[in-house]
């Protein structure tokens, strides 16, 4: 009865879709073969060539290496959008896909113990239902040999949105905002930080500073995207 159950629905699925196409995500385009985003929009997403070279922090900077992947264009930031605030996960798994030989070129292969997103605090994550970079951690950890690390690290202060705020208050905002779970030790740990976008770098950096002051012998980090 499940057999038939999946043949039927798999028929229905075809025939809806050869009434009513489905829409890409980004440009409403209606596809035939292709699955949340149409070739030519996903061909218009452009890699960036080298690692970030600087923050806009005042402090130290606690993250060895990092990576924004893709340039802030508006297809790339609406993508991140349906992500973050739509729960939209498939469409930045597809792109990832797509690119992932480009990407793994980029970052030369490397292999870390842990892959950490950057924590949402309880409270921020009931209100938007989910972590997005949690997403984007399970597509890394096998292709970096790494365990999930979303247990080594809490949010333990609500903070107020980035978005609108400058540099120095967003240093400000997250001082002390994370704190070691104490749930696996990380004596030496190799660490690679997830995030979405990366703007001024003062939020994975103090979660690299709490991770270092807790053992860990190294941290990178790894964004979607960043405007700068």
């Amino acid at each position: 009865m499940r057999s038939l159950r999946a043949t039927l629905a798999t028929h229905s699925k075809i025939v809806v879709d050869l009434v009513f196409p489905p829409l890409c995500l980004i440009c409403g385009k209606r596809m035939q073969d292709e699955a949340y985003l149409c070739k030519n929009c996903l061909d218009g997403f452009v890699l960036r060539e080298n690692p970030v070279d600087k923050f806009s922090i005042s402090g130290e900077v606690y993250i060895t290496t990092t990576w924004a992947l893709f340039d802030f264009d508006a297809n790339f930031q609406s993508l991140i959008h349906h992500l973050k605030y739509s729960r939209k996960r498939k469409p930045i798994i597809r792109t990832l896909d797509y690119y992932e030989s480009q990407i793994m070129d980029l970052i030369l292969h490397p292999t870390y113990d842990y892959v950490v997103p950057v924590p949402l605090h309880p409270r921020k994550q009931r209100e938007r239902g989910y972590n997005q970079t949690q997403v984007v951690c399970e597509w890394f950890a096998p292709r970096m040999k790494a365990q999930l690390g979303g247990h080594l690290v809490v949010r333990t202060t609500y903070t107020r949105s980035q978005t609108k705020l400058n540099a120095l208050e967003r240093e400000k905002n997250v001082q002390k905002a994370f704190k070691y779970s104490g749930k696996a030790e990380l004596a030496g740990a190799s660490i690679l930080i997830i995030d979405d976008v990366l703007t001024t770098g003062a939020t994975s950096n103090a979660l690299a500073h709490e991770l270092l002051n807790n053992g860990a012998g190294g941290v990178d980090l790894i964004t979607l995207s960043s405007p700068a």
